[in-house]
Protein backbone atom coordinates (compact mmCIF):
# COMPACT_ATOMS: atom_id res chain seq x y z
CA UNK A 1 0.00 0.00 0.00
CA UNK A 2 1.54 3.29 -0.89
CA UNK A 3 0.97 6.49 1.46
CA UNK A 4 -0.91 9.03 0.58
CA UNK A 5 1.95 12.07 -0.76
CA UNK A 6 -0.72 14.53 -1.31
CA UNK A 7 -3.27 13.97 0.33
CA UNK A 8 -3.78 17.64 1.40
CA UNK A 9 -3.38 18.75 -2.07
CA UNK A 10 -0.89 20.78 -3.50
CA UNK A 11 0.54 23.91 -1.11
CA UNK A 12 0.16 27.10 -3.23
CA UNK A 13 3.14 29.37 -3.54
CA UNK A 14 2.79 32.60 -2.09
CA UNK A 15 2.61 35.61 -4.10
CA UNK A 16 4.93 38.65 -4.37
CA UNK A 17 5.03 41.91 -6.61
CA UNK A 18 7.27 41.78 -10.23
CA UNK A 19 8.96 44.76 -8.56
CA UNK A 20 10.54 42.71 -6.06
CA UNK A 21 12.34 40.35 -8.22
CA UNK A 22 13.57 43.39 -10.60
CA UNK A 23 15.10 45.01 -6.99
CA UNK A 24 16.83 41.56 -6.54
CA UNK A 25 18.06 41.91 -10.05
CA UNK A 26 19.22 45.82 -9.46
CA UNK A 27 20.54 44.88 -6.08
CA UNK A 28 22.87 42.80 -8.01
CA UNK A 29 23.56 43.97 -10.78
CA UNK A 30 24.33 47.56 -9.38
CA UNK A 31 21.79 49.69 -11.12
CA UNK A 32 18.55 49.65 -13.14
CA UNK A 33 18.68 46.68 -15.71
CA UNK A 34 17.84 46.85 -18.95
CA UNK A 35 15.98 43.62 -20.47
CA UNK A 36 18.79 41.94 -22.04
CA UNK A 37 20.73 41.96 -18.24
CA UNK A 38 17.61 41.29 -16.56
CA UNK A 39 16.81 38.10 -19.06
CA UNK A 40 20.40 36.98 -18.21
CA UNK A 41 19.95 37.78 -14.35
CA UNK A 42 17.07 35.43 -14.78
CA UNK A 43 17.85 32.41 -16.79
CA UNK A 44 21.19 32.21 -14.25
CA UNK A 45 19.84 32.88 -11.32
CA UNK A 46 21.82 31.75 -8.66
CA UNK A 47 19.44 29.70 -6.20
CA UNK A 48 22.29 28.77 -3.05
CA UNK A 49 24.01 26.20 -4.15
CA UNK A 50 22.36 25.79 -7.82
CA UNK A 51 22.23 27.66 -10.99
CA UNK A 52 18.25 27.74 -12.15
CA UNK A 53 16.16 29.55 -14.59
CA UNK A 54 14.17 32.63 -12.27
CA UNK A 55 11.07 31.61 -14.16
CA UNK A 56 10.89 28.09 -14.78
CA UNK A 57 12.24 28.58 -18.17
CA UNK A 58 14.87 30.61 -20.16
CA UNK A 59 13.29 34.25 -21.00
CA UNK A 60 13.50 36.09 -24.04
CA UNK A 61 14.87 39.94 -23.96
CA UNK A 62 11.05 40.94 -24.98
CA UNK A 63 9.83 38.40 -22.10
CA UNK A 64 11.81 40.78 -19.91
CA UNK A 65 10.94 44.06 -21.69
CA UNK A 66 7.32 42.79 -21.12
CA UNK A 67 7.93 42.30 -17.04
CA UNK A 68 10.12 45.31 -16.71
CA UNK A 69 6.97 47.28 -17.60
CA UNK A 70 4.30 45.86 -15.37
CA UNK A 71 6.29 45.46 -11.65
CA UNK A 72 2.94 45.73 -9.58
CA UNK A 73 1.82 41.95 -11.09
CA UNK A 74 1.93 39.75 -8.58
CA UNK A 75 3.50 36.62 -9.41
CA UNK A 76 3.60 33.17 -7.61
CA UNK A 77 7.22 32.60 -6.17
CA UNK A 78 8.76 29.95 -3.98
CA UNK A 79 11.49 32.63 -2.47
CA UNK A 80 9.49 35.11 -1.44
CA UNK A 81 10.48 36.66 1.86
CA UNK A 82 7.40 37.57 4.35
CA UNK A 83 7.70 40.93 3.61
CA UNK A 84 7.78 40.51 0.19
CA UNK A 85 4.46 38.62 -0.14
CA UNK A 86 1.07 39.85 -1.37
CA UNK A 87 -1.76 39.12 0.84
CA UNK A 88 -5.23 38.28 -1.29
CA UNK A 89 -6.65 41.38 0.13
CA UNK A 90 -3.71 43.23 -1.80
CA UNK A 91 -4.64 42.02 -5.23
CA UNK A 92 -7.13 43.69 -7.46
CA UNK A 93 -9.54 40.34 -7.42
CA UNK A 94 -9.78 40.62 -3.59
CA UNK A 95 -10.83 43.67 -1.33
CA UNK A 96 -8.39 46.86 -2.49
CA UNK A 97 -5.66 48.16 0.06
CA UNK A 98 -5.42 51.51 1.02
CA UNK A 99 -2.94 52.52 -1.06
CA UNK A 100 -5.50 51.39 -3.88
CA UNK A 101 -6.76 54.56 -5.24
CA UNK A 102 -9.67 54.63 -7.41
CA UNK A 103 -9.42 56.84 -10.54
CA UNK A 104 -12.68 58.00 -11.73
CA UNK A 105 -13.46 58.71 -7.38
CA UNK A 106 -10.69 61.24 -8.45
CA UNK A 107 -11.78 62.23 -11.54
CA UNK A 108 -14.76 62.68 -9.99
CA UNK A 109 -13.78 64.77 -7.06
CA UNK A 110 -11.87 67.07 -9.24
CA UNK A 111 -15.07 67.69 -11.25
CA UNK A 112 -16.92 68.69 -8.24
CA UNK A 113 -14.21 70.83 -7.18
CA UNK A 114 -14.33 72.54 -10.51
CA UNK A 115 -17.80 73.62 -10.26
Amino acid sequence: MKPATMAFGPTALPKMMIGFVVRRCTIEVGHKPSPEEFAAWANNYNDGDRTCSLFGRPISVDEARLILRHPARPVSARSAAPYECVAAADTLTGTRSATVISLPAVKARLKARAK
